[in-house]
């Protein structure tokens, strides 16, 4: 169990290398930013264990107060989250249901109102229609009459 342990850092610590070798022979700009942020990382870890050196028990208390502190506001966030799904939730569900119901009524009313467009413009074209057939045909007020002697 204790050589399991000791080879997950390893195993870390061989991706990193890996993975940074490969970043580095691809682009020159990630070289440069990588290395930036390796002793701004070293810095720190190099500042954060002489502090540690230095004041064990202050760094432990202020880690642990970080923590506590992390920890409290992810569960307010959490019990925040919580209570907004629980308060609106239903709410909300009930809103998107209205929501696709009228909806389906403004497509059906819109159906109905294409099928009673369509139909008017089927009646309007047969008028059209009968119009231009009685305008061909003769009628008896378009009838002249030709007087008895001009009738040879």
């Amino acid at each position: 169990m204790k050589q399991k342990k000791n080879k997950l850092p390893l195993a870390i610590l061989a991706g990193a290398v890996i993975g940074g070798a490969f970043v580095l022979l691809r682009d020159p700009e990630e070289r440069r930013r990588l290395k930036e942020q390796s002793r701004t990382t070293k810095d720190s870890v190099s500042s954060y264990a002489h502090e540690a050196k230095e004041n064990p028990s202050e760094t432990k208390d202020a880690f642990v107060s970080k923590v506590r502190r992390f920890v409290s506001a992810a569960n307010e966030v959490v019990t925040t989250v919580q209570s907004v799904y629980n308060e609106h939730g239903q709410e909300i569900k009930d809103k998107v249901k209205e929501i696709k119901e009228e909806s389906e009524e403004v497509v059906d009313t819109a159906k109905e109102a294409g099928a009673e467009l369509q139909e008017a413009g089927e009646k309007a074209q047969e008028e059209l229609s009968e119009t231009e057939t009685e305008a061909q045909l003769p009628s008896e007020d378009n009838v002249v009459e030709v007087p008895a002697q001009q009738r040879h």
